[in-house]
């Protein structure tokens, strides 16, 4: 009856010492089984390492779109946000009902909101290190905006497909002129 499930279990509970100090001395004085053994360990992280380094939730994951040039333009959601900004996403909505941060012109259907790492690194560098935004410094919006504008984001879209095809003609813009200077 060895293909009984559990059928070894008993065995094994028993023995679990003496088979696990036989495969140790064995690994040690056998150098052709702990290679074989190394070979498989490295076969096995290979085979899951396909996956994602970090881990990350599937909510935090970056989203990519084409812009309007075909060009990638690579954004975050709220709760990716939140995570680098190192606050919860709930201070995230606060903020933008509150008036403290300008709403995102990169919105989706369903009315998510996105993020590039731009726009990410103007909020952190307005809000720093402080923990609470109340009272609010009445530059910090218009700061955060000039940033956002000076990055090509288009501040005024109505739609993402409008935002991401401004982005583009934004951004081509400010290297014609850095260009030119």
């Amino acid at each position: 009856m060895p293909n009984k499930p559990g059928y070894f279990e008993k065995y094994y509970e028993e023995n679990k010492g003496k088979i696990s100090s036989n495969r140790k001395r064995k690994y040690e004085a056998d150098p052709e089984y702990r290679s074989r053994v190394m070979a498989a360990s490295r076969d096995y992280r290979e085979a899951h390492r396909s996956e994602d380094r970090i881990r990350m939730p599937r909510y935090q994951k970056p989203v990519i779109e084409k812009a309007g040039d075909g060009s990638d333009v690579v954004l975050f959601s709220v709760g990716a946000m939140a995570a680098y900004l190192d606050r919860s996403v709930q201070a995230i909505n606060h903020w933008e009902r509150a008036g403290v941060l300008p709403p995102t012109p990169y919105r989706d259907e369903r009315g998510f909101r996105f993020y590039t790492t731009d726009m990410m690194a103007a909020v952190r560098d307005a809000v720093g290190n402080k923990r609470r935004l109340f009272p609010v410094d009445p530059q910090m919006r218009e700061n955060v905006l000039r940033v956002w504008k000076e990055c090509g984001v288009p501040v005024k879209a109505q739609s993402m497909k409008a935002a991401l095809a401004n982005t583009v003609a934004v951004q081509q813009r400010r290297s014609s002129r850095a260009a030119a200077k």
